[in-house]
Parts: C-alpha cells; sequence; structure tokens
C-alpha cells in the first residue's frame, strides 16, 4: 500500500514538473552591420553590409569575457545559433570595425530569447569618419 502511494505520487510529482525537467529548446540571434551611407540610423536598400566584423555575445552587459564571437559575412551577416532562453547582449566589437566608421546606431543591443525563438535584431549602422 506505501510503495503504491509513493508510485502515485512520484507520477503526480513528475506530471506536474515535466516542463521544467526537459531542457529548453536553444533559438538563435541573428543581425546585420551595414554602412549607413546616409548617416540616418536606417538601414536602407542601397546601402551595403560590412564583411569581417567581429560581432560578441554576452551575459550581462556588452563587455567583459563573451560568450562567442562571430565574424559577419560578405553581406554583412552574422548569427549566434543554439543558445539558450534567457537575456543576452550583442555588441559591435568597434576594434575590427574599419575604416575609421563610426556608429549611427547603438553598437550594443539587448534581446531576450524564448525557448526556440529565433531573434532578427536591428541593423548596426556605421557611417565613415568625417562623412
Amino acid at each position: 500500500m506505501k510503495r503504491a502511494i509513493s508510485l502515485f505520487l512520484l507520477a503526480l510529482l513528475l506530471a506536474t514538473y515535466s516542463d521544467q525537467l526537459t531542457a529548453a529548446e536553444p533559438g538563435s540571434i541573428s543581425g546585420n552591420v551595414y554602412c549607413d551611407e546616409d548617416k540616418n540610423g536606417i538601414c536602407d536598400c542601397e546601402e551595403g553590409g560590412l564583411k569581417n566584423i567581429h560581432i560578441q555575445i554576452f551575459l550581462e552587459h556588452c563587455g567583459g569575457t563573451p560568450l562567442q564571437t562571430v565574424s559577419t559575412d560578405q553581406k554583412g551577416d552574422f548569427i549566434f545559433e543554439s543558445f539558450e532562453p534567457g537575456t543576452y547582449f550583442v555588441h559591435v566589437d568597434l576594434d575590427y570595425v574599419c575604416g575609421g566608421r563610426l556608429p549611427t546606431t547603438s553598437n550594443c543591443q539587448q534581446v531576450k530569447l524564448a525557448a526556440g525563438e529565433i531573434v532578427k535584431l536591428p541593423a548596426f549602422g556605421f557611417t565613415q569618419y568625417g562623412q
């Protein structure tokens, strides 16, 4: 009798908390870095992406030791894949922005990632120094 009650309670606990026992489905965070030729902070279709720019992802703020660093492709696109749900900070590493470029948008963005979500960040804009 005690064993049957114990098994019943165990089954009840497993049914109640099973969603907390399974690992959350990872998600992805993507974005773009572009040359903001008109310096308006809006990515226009004709403005091209910046390649080989280092993008970092952090847990608590933009700074310290990054969880991962990726580089933009030929079109200025980047992606962080297979991240657990949570709050992250995505940062353009200004040491790798070439040609004396200055930001026209924030170079740090906070993102809240839900289980299985694919987040597309607003584009990071840069213009040439002196323009």
